[in-house]
């Protein structure tokens, strides 16, 4: 076992040499959730989930540095995960009284911390950065802004696939 794990650490330290520093900048995933959230929709509130708390991290930092504000973002790390969903939801959480316009949020990005239990349907707009292993994760996401009390007529949910396809 031992050999077999100096072997793998081996191979993964020449890929990472072979493709040097990683580039924000080339990110073409980054590039069209940048597009989407302030092209496409750039006014609506958006909610990103991901599977990882390191994606939402990078996220988190990558689209401040493209100058977005209003955003945050949420993991199992999070002191206040309901918090931050009543920042970004404060009329469906019935927290209007409470958070002001400065304080709310209009691009939550968030592992599946907040894919139960929490009322998000402010926003209309679902983006899955990655799919998770369990489909039925992306229903649960979904239904956290399709329920009662959603004020648009539609809801969007954007999938990020693989390059090379779901199946590959």
């Amino acid at each position: 076992l031992g050999n077999d794990l100096a072997d793998d650490a081996a191979s993964l330290l020449d890929l990472l040499k072979r493709c040097g520093d990683w580039n924000p900048e080339r990110d073409a995933k980054l590039d069209a959730l940048h597009q989407l959230i302030t092209k496409t929709h750039p006014r609506e509130k958006i909610i990103v989930f991901t599977q990882f708390a390191d994606t939402v991290r990078y996220l988190e930092a990558q689209l401040r540095a493209r100058g977005l504000a209003s955003l945050a973002g949420v993991t199992g790390e999070t002191e206040d995960p309901t918090g931050y969903a009543w920042r970004f939801s404060p009329v469906s959480n019935r927290k209007r009284d409470y958070i002001s316009p400065g304080q709310e949020i209009r691009v939550l990005l968030a592992t599946d911390v907040l894919s139960e239990g929490q009322n998000l349907q402010d926003g209309a707009i679902i983006v899955n950065f990655d799919l998770p292993w369990a489909i039925i994760r992306l229903i649960q996401r979904a239904g956290r802004v399709d329920r009662i009390g959603q004020m648009s007529d539609k809801i969007l949910c954007y999938s990020f696939l693989p390059a090379e396809g779901v199946e590959n």
